[in-house]
């Protein structure tokens, strides 16, 4: 019965082995002078108790403290080591059977006691004669009891673990237990040998042999057992490696019985469970395995020399080989010379520590193109091991990118031919977007917006920014005429029209518009802007022969006729679709565009056939969706809707979406012209789809996903606004991770914010009221606004989160309590009092540190009243 850490001797070291002798021990086992001692046994990842090793101590009352490196050597030599290990557990157990919890003891049994037939009798007879469940009880066996086809050993060993006995293999490691063994032998536990234990921080070699035996010991089903742990980086190494339970001088030393029954009245202690063996690095290697081979990703790991350790089948297609191929190859080998020099250069800088991104990879004897991320692994003393290279297929998102400077190049040319400029607005009427406009190196909106105003003639500026600003109010859909600009410094006539957008409450919230080219012929004499002014005002109701007839009156002769020669090629070459019906709803004329607009009904659109007809057709081919009334109903109502000046959208089964306006002539004739407006609406949705992102993004945190400090400071001006309107209550909870920096120092920067994620989603999902909000109000604080919530509400909840947090049970070797827990600050106000967000923000910040104050894990309250002052922050700096 060792202790894992020899107390010193009082007096002469030389004198007590002079001393100590048969007659001396025996008398000090009559006399009760060896006595047990209690070293807790500790879950690693809550800090609990699970139990404790029973240490033989012998004080003698002349010569002081004798190590049991002395006396147990001269037990086993002079047969009192059967009287000593039956007097050590008598008095354990006696003591421990008051004391309250379900903890284990483990008693060390020496290894030639197992030569005695009567071990299982006396050890059995002795723990019944205490009173103390012989279930809580574990042998430890050191490997040297495991005598090679000893039948005896093999014998007892069954008989304790049938008996309920729990066993344990003791400094696994050392002695010379082989794997047949271990499988053999009914163990519940394996222990750690100390000496790799205290040699894993600075010896790789440690830290290898301690992984592997956790990896071995929970393969077999076993809790394993980490001897001799003095240090907190040895156990957070251990507990990354996952390892059960610890022991040592950082846990606790061994105490007397009295002591170690006040230990449990102040420290959490519970029986150990076991997690999923999911944590096994055996399984862990599996599972990881998987993933690995079907990650979508490339991924391969190098080992400190360059050569590839592991590549899954992702990686190698990548270089067009195999994995078995280049397993144990050098990267070297798949690099041409030319190039291999700087790749080198490169991984030695990722081995150094810095991580090396190429943005665009192209492997030799490969395809495509790659993303290629190296970054140093080291072992958890900090040591480089290798390199782990991710390569992603970018390959696509260079096909998109050209097809988009292609897209880009067309809709240039496009607006050069035909001009369809997409614009939006904000409420206001503020120009916030304009799609490609003629000068296609223009890549921001900005300057689209710039070229777009510059490329307006100077004279229909003013009147066209002068009836915008009239029309908003209104909230119908506008159009207006203005001359643009062209890149061969023509001016030719446009027609801009916008739609106003709203929300579910029916408020404008954006306008979105489209400008479109309405004369084509280059050169045409263009009006000034009094005559603008007029043609926007008359446009929507005129025919092209009432506009034709307006022009001639305002312009010299000798340009309308020209206009009368160039009229027909500018229907025939125009963008849109034109067509005309006389009075009794024939068409009489169709330019090239119309037809091509219709292709399914091509052959119905021709002069002379009626349009109720034509609509009938593209009823019955599927070109226009069937109305939900009746049909008969719905054409003729479209045929009289044309007989005075109007519009239509059309969407049509393959997508697109088609835009009929028209007007009707002196003489009745009924002129439509028909306008694709496909991109227009796409870009349109598209346009809303991506300002609904950029809200999300822009009041989202991007760490935890919850709202920002930006969505915090607009949701709570709000809410105190409507909460003193409505003289209601509000109140705004100040969340704080308690001991958050030891906690970062401890698990690092990236456990720090893996904890502060599994908080906040954790929060999140709690029953949050509709309209309140959760926030990351900075650093690790969150804040939560609660509409209508008064102090007791407030308080309610604010436990309900503090308990929650405390249930996750996230370790935290530095907090008092073992776990991650938060304390809160509730700031109440009411009617008048909440008016202000900044006092509220103050009062929940007062209470927020009066709970760290109080000892943390906790939470404080604070009622904001009319006169109340709610206290600085010096506060801060004390706590």
């Amino acid at each position: 019965m060792a202790n894992h850490r020899e107390p010193e001797a009082n007096g002469n070291k030389n004198l007590q082995a002079n001393l100590v002798d048969h007659a001396r021990l025996r008398e000090a086992l009559k006399n009760n002078e060896v006595w047990p001692a209690f070293q807790p046994l500790v879950d690693m990842h809550n800090g609990a108790i699970v139990g404790f090793e029973v240490l033989a101590r012998w004080t003698d009352p002349e010569l002081g403290i004798i190590g049991p490196n002395e006396f147990i050597p001269l037990a086993e030599a002079t047969g009192l080591i059967g009287l000593l290990t039956r007097e050590v557990i008598s008095q354990a157990c006696s003591a421990a059977e008051s004391w309250p919890g379900v903890f284990m003891l483990s008693i060390n049994i020496s290894p030639i006691q197992f030569r005695d037939p009567g071990l299982l009798e006396d050890i059995r007879d002795t723990i019944h004669s205490t009173g103390f469940p012989i279930s809580r009880v574990q042998i430890e066996i050191t490997e040297g009891a495991l005598l090679e086809d000893d039948e005896m050993v093999r014998a007892t060993i069954q008989s304790f673990k049938a008996l309920g006995i729990g066993l344990a293999l003791d400094d696994f490691g050392t002695g010379f237990a082989s794997l047949t063994q271990l499988h053999a032998f009914p163990f519940d536990k394996l222990k750690i040998d100390m000496s790799f234990v205290r040699t894993m921080e600075g010896d790789s070699c440690s830290r290898k042999i301690v992984t592997s035996v956790i990896g071995l010991g929970q393969s077999l089903g076993m809790a394993v057992v980490a001897e001799g742990v003095e240090t907190e980086q040895q156990a957070t190494m251990l507990r990354r490696l996952g390892c059960d339970v610890g022991q040592g001088w950082l846990f606790g030393k061994p105490l007397k019985a009295a002591d170690t029954q006040r230990l449990l009245s102040v420290r959490e202690h519970r029986p150990l469970v076991l997690r999923s063996r999911n944590t096994s690095p055996f399984q862990r290697l599996h599972q990881l395995d998987a993933l690995y081979k079907a990650a979508p990703i490339g991924l391969c790991f190098l080992d400190n020399d360059l050569n590839h350790v592991s590549v899954n089948n992702r990686f190698a297609e990548m270089l067009g080989t195999a994995p078995c191929d280049m397993i144990g190859r050098s990267v070297r080998d798949f690099i041409p010379d030319n190039e291999a020099r700087r790749v080198t250069e490169d991984l030695k800088r990722v081995l150094a520590g810095e991580t090396v991104v190429v943005e665009e990879y192209q492997p030799v004897g490969g395809k495509g193109a790659f993303l290629v991320i190296n970054q140093r692994v080291d072992d958890d003393a900090g040591d480089p091991i290798g390199i782990s290279v991710t390569a992603i297929d970018v390959s696509e998102r260079r096909s998109i990118e050209v097809a988009l400077r292609e897209s880009e190049d067309h809709a240039r040319w496009s607006i050069e031919l035909s001009p369809n400029i997409v614009w939006s607005t904000d409420a206001e009427g503020t120009v916030n977007y304009m799609g490609p406009t003629l000068d296609g190196t223009l890549k921001g909106t900005a300057e689209r917006i710039a070229d777009w105003y510059d490329r307006m003639h100077p004279d229909d500026r003013p009147r066209v920014r002068k009836q915008w600003l009239a029309w908003l109010p209104s909230g119908e859909p506008f159009e207006t005429t203005f001359r643009m600009r062209f890149q061969d410094s023509s001016w030719r006539w446009m027609i801009s029209r916008a739609k106003p957008h709203r929300n579910p409450q029916g408020e404008i919230i954006k306008w979105y518009g489209v400008i479109t080219e309405i004369i084509t012929g280059k050169g045409d004499p263009i009006g000034d802007g009094e005559h603008g002014e007029e043609h926007s005002r008359h446009r929507a109701g005129s025919s092209y022969k009432g506009e034709e007839e307006r022009l001639d009156a305002t312009r010299p002769r000798a340009a309308a006729d020209t206009e009368h020669q160039t009229l027909p090629d500018a229907l025939a070459n125009m963008a849109d679709g034109i067509a005309i019906f006389d009075k009794s709803g024939y068409l009489s004329f169709i330019n090239p565009q119309y037809s091509q607009l219709f292709p399914a009904t091509r052959d119905v659109r021709k002069p002379g056939v009626h349009f109720l007809d034509i609509l009938q057709a593209s009823i019955d081919r599927g070109e226009e969706p069937p109305p939900t009334g009746d049909l008969h109903d719905w054409k003729h109502q479209v045929f009289a809707n044309l007989q005075k000046p109007g519009a239509r959208t059309m969407a049509f089964a393959d997508g697109r979406v088609i835009e009929a306006r028209w007007g009707v002539s002196k003489r009745g004739s009924i002129i439509v012209n028909y306008s694709d407006l496909t991109t227009a609406k796409q870009t349109e949705r598209l346009l809303t789809e991506l300002n609904r992102k950029l809200e999300r993004l822009a009041a989202t945190d991007g760490l935890t996903g919850l709202a920002n400090r930006r969505a915090f400071d607009e949701t709570i001006r709000k809410a105190c606004s409507d909460a003193a309107s409505s003289n209601s209550p509000l109140s705004l909870l100040m969340i704080d991770v308690d001991s958050f920096k030891p906690y970062n120092d401890t698990y690092g920067h990236q456990g720090g914010d893996d904890c502060l994620k599994t908080i906040a989603s954790h929060i999140a999902l709690l029953t949050v009221p509709e309209d309140a909000l959760v926030a990351r109000y900075g650093g690790e604080e969150i804040a939560i606004v609660l509409p209508r919530a008064n102090r007791h509400i407030g308080s309610m909840f604010a436990n309900s989160v503090c308990s929650s947090v405390r249930a996750l049970s996230i370790p935290h070797a530095a907090s008092r309590t073992g776990v991650v827990t938060v304390s809160i600050g509730v700031g109440t106000a009411t009617g008048s009092a909440a008016e202000d967000p900044a006092r509220l923000i103050a009062a929940a910040d007062k209470a927020l540190y009066e709970a760290k104050a109080a000892g943390r894990d906790g939470v404080r309250t604070n009622v904001v009243t009319s006169v109340e002052d709610v206290g600085s922050f010096d506060q801060r700096a004390k706590i």
